[in-house]
């Protein structure tokens, strides 16, 4: 027989009478590959999409709404060194009639934020027709050829439905301001001609802007003056931010996730590739002795990665569908068009990098075999000496026993503290990230936010009505709160400027904190993220006005949303601004219906409304959490059956001498659940700050412009964790234990085989 004839039948005997270890290690690799290839299939198929909807609909880089644009003004904004093209665009909000549901109508965009059609079409769309946001005519069952009824400024029209759009700069449109994530069956987008759009009258004006972000942003907002409403860029737009925050949030989980879940499961393969090949020194003297070179037997063994390579094989194969499990979690929450998975050459690196790997230490841990002679590996030299500890003889010889092993492999030992304290921190991330986000929820909502209806004012409501908005409700608190680029602020956070009231409650370490009478409250996160200190100067651009204000920062807030600045209204005219609220703030149980259609009032949410659309975030979140906190238990469980049933094959010998010298099965059981008991425990327990500290890197990814969250797993969810990995290590444990019947004590005192 050949050489080559002769490894091929070995390497298949070696991986049938190993096939438990083996299959472990392969199990391990498909973990790897399946779960970061899952999640990037999902991320990056949103990411592909958003892609070519933003090319092909030329997604502008700049959005300013203004109460009203002359061409004049229109003019200087196109003429600015930084942009390249510029398109105006009517807007006016209407509701359906016989119904609660509002719409934002826009005139039909030609150039740029071009809506991209899923059903019918846009050519030539006459005054008659309508095209409805493809979510919101889903959710009222409107097809195409279907007449809408909508009321604008009080009048009633009749619409027919000429198509469904997408639209790429409200891919994550809430429709108003106080919605976490869409409802499509309250609110929507609309688009009509030009024609009809000047026939209707808009209540103010959108212009898009292609070009230098950083150019225009800084030199547009004094242009507009007293008009200028908003102005943000990609980073700051809510239609657009949503679902690049997203995007990132998903891609910064994955490797993150997959930097823990990838080292404890490298770990553990490596690991048992080198104990693997450890318990071939003997194989390996034989072949020497039978002429096989040095170059075969690492071609030999490092032919043992197969195993890694076939499981890194399915596991990619096995990606796809998870990566549709996460595309479908994620669709209801925002308007993109097609949800195919998409990857890059990441998870191709991945499994050679696994394979690789696998291959070197299965070739070095041959290295002392390969390099002795034949005779002396055979004989197994002296290198099972065991030193001896004097204080060991005070405790009985089982236990004196359990500890010397220890003490002697504690490469052994390592490794399993490190795979449990790995599996421990996996599953309390995993099971602290929707605790953590809930209670961000409950604090915001239960702490925070004590009205029951918020209504967004209507443009130049409260100049024209003041505060006879709020008439026949006892109990109310005007905010006035807008996203304005500063000399601290990107423009993605707000400035929110608060009347006297207790309906929005602000704290500090869950102590109550007053709106100062001069000067700003900041946001804990935000003053980390952007260096501010007490004492500092902060000036933003508030709406309508070409003059910054500039504020002193007295104190701070550890509010979780929004992040940005708070004032009173007294500070806030004391620095010189214009008191001019958007939002009214009502408490009671009829409030929100008291102010539901009253003129001047844009839109009303109730609390509930609020905390219920915040949950649903959550919840579209959901499925990912699970798959996380799924492939963590999978994977904890897999590493502790195979590293104990390793070291028990290690110590098979061992447990055959003591058998021999009289002790009892039951004492031999019981020493070994001892042991590993022990080394579940210790690593669960250690497993508990680095898991809280794991969270808090997880949370830390989720931070947005507009909310932070802080780590909250509650003792039940780490409890929990630790009892699974604790019964992962248990069922571990009695597994072996019962192998121990089927020692055969001759055998294994014979030789390694």
């Amino acid at each position: 027989m050949s050489v080559p004839a002769l490894l091929r039948r070995k390497l298949v005997r070696d991986l049938r009478i190993r096939a438990a270890q083996f299959g472990a290690v392969f199990v391990m690799s498909a973990l790897c590959l399946a779960v970061y290839g899952g999640l990037e299939g999902g991320w990056r198929g949103m990411q592909v999409e958003q892609e070519r909807m933003d090319a092909e609909a030329h997604l502008a880089d700049v959005w300013i709404t203004a109460s009203s644009v002359s061409p004049e003004q229109f003019d200087a904004l196109r003429g600015l060194s930084g942009v390249s093209d510029a398109e105006t665009s009517g807007l006016v909000d209407a509701t359906v009639v016989d119904g609660r549901s509002v719409l934002v109508v826009s005139a039909l965009p030609e150039r740029i934020d071009v809506p991209e059609p899923v059903d019918g079409g846009l050519d030539g769309l006459s005054d008659d027709q309508i095209a409805l946001d493809a979510a919101f005519a889903s959710a009222h069952a409107l097809r195409v050829g279907d007449t809408v009824r909508l009321r604008i400024a009080g009048t009633d029209h009749s619409f027919t439905v000429a198509a469904s759009v997408r639209a790429v700069d409200r891919v994550s449109d809430t429709g108003v301001d106080g919605l976490y994530a869409p409802d499509p069956a309250a609110y929507g987008y609309a688009y009509v001609s030009r024609q009809q759009m000047q026939a209707l009258g808009p209540s103010r004006v959108s212009v898009a802007l292609a070009g230098s972000p950083e150019q225009i942003m800084a030199e547009a907002p004094g242009l507009l003056g007293a008009e200028r409403l908003t102005i943000s860029d990609r980073s700051s737009q809510p239609g657009v931010v949503g679902l690049s925050d997203r995007i990132r949030q998903i891609r910064s989980l994955s490797l993150l996730f997959l930097s823990l879940f990838v080292v404890v499961a490298m770990l553990a393969m490596f690991t048992s590739m080198r104990r693997l090949v450890d318990m071939q020194q003997r194989d390996i003297a034989t072949l020497k002795a039978l002429g096989v070179t040095d170059a075969e037997l690492r071609r030999h063994y490092s032919q043992y990665a197969v195993v890694v390579a076939l499981g890194a094989f399915v596991g990619f194969a096995f990606a796809p569908v998870l990566s549709l499990f996460v595309l479908d979690s994620q669709r209801s929450s925002f308007g993109l068009i097609t949800w195919i998975p998409a990857y890059t050459p990441a998870p191709v690196a991945l499994a050679v990098a696994l394979v690789a790997g696998a291959s070197i230490v299965s070739v070095v841990a041959t290295r002392a075999a390969r390099r002795a002679e034949p005779a002396a590996a055979m004989r197994g030299g002296g290198a099972t000496a065991r030193r001896v500890f004097p204080r060991l003889r005070r405790l009985s010889p089982l236990n004196a026993w359990g500890l010397r092993e220890i003490a002697v492999a504690r490469g052994r030992l390592l490794t399993a503290l490190a795979a449990t304290v790995g599996g421990t921190t996996l599953l309390i991330a995993g099971f602290g990230m929707p605790d953590s986000l809930h209670h961000q929820v409950a604090r915001s909502f239960e702490s925070q936010y004590l009205f029951d209806a918020q209504a967004r004012l209507s443009p130049g409501a409260w100049s024209q009505q003041g505060e006879a908005l709020a008439s026949g409700i006892a109990d109310v608190q005007w905010q006035m709160t807008f996203l304005a680029p500063g000399d601290a602020l990107s423009g993605g956070e707000a400035v929110n400027v608060l009347s006297d009231g207790d309906l929005y409650r602000l704290s500090d370490a869950d102590t109550a904190v007053a709106l100062p009478a001069d000067g700003a409250l900041v946001s804990i996160a935000l003053a980390d993220a952007r260096g501010i200190a007490l004492g500092d100067e902060v000036t933003v651009l508030p709406p309508g006005s070409a003059r910054g204000v500039a504020v002193t920062v007295r104190g701070v807030t550890d509010a979780a949303e929004p992040q940005g600045l708070f004032l009173s209204r007294s500070a806030w005219e004391r620095a010189g601004g214009v008191f001019e609220p958007n939002v009214l703030l009502a408490r009671g149980a009829e409030a929100a219906e008291v102010l539901d259609g009253r003129p001047g009032i844009a839109s009303v949410l109730t609390h509930d409304a609020r905390r219920a659309n915040a949950e649903q975030v959550i919840d579209g979140l959901g499925d990912v959490f699970a798959l996380i906190k799924g492939f963590g238990l999978l994977l904890t469980m897999v590493v502790l059956v195979n590293l104990g049933a390793l070291a028990f094959a290690e110590r098979t010998r061992d447990y055959a001498t003591l058998a021999v010298l009289g002790v009892r099965p039951r004492e031999i059981r019981a020493l070994l659940l001892r042991e590993n008991v022990a080394v579940t425990v210790a690593g669960a327990l250690i497993g508990i700050p680095t898991g809280i500290a794991f969270l808090s890197a997880y949370l830390a990814v989720f931070r947005t412009d507009r909310i932070v969250y802080a780590p909250a797993a509650s003792p039940a969810a780490i409890a929990l964790c630790v009892v699974i990995v604790v019964g992962c290590g248990l069922s571990a444990s009695f597994l072996l234990a019962r192998r121990l019947r089927r020692v055969d004590v001759l055998g294994a005192l014979k030789g390694a085989e």
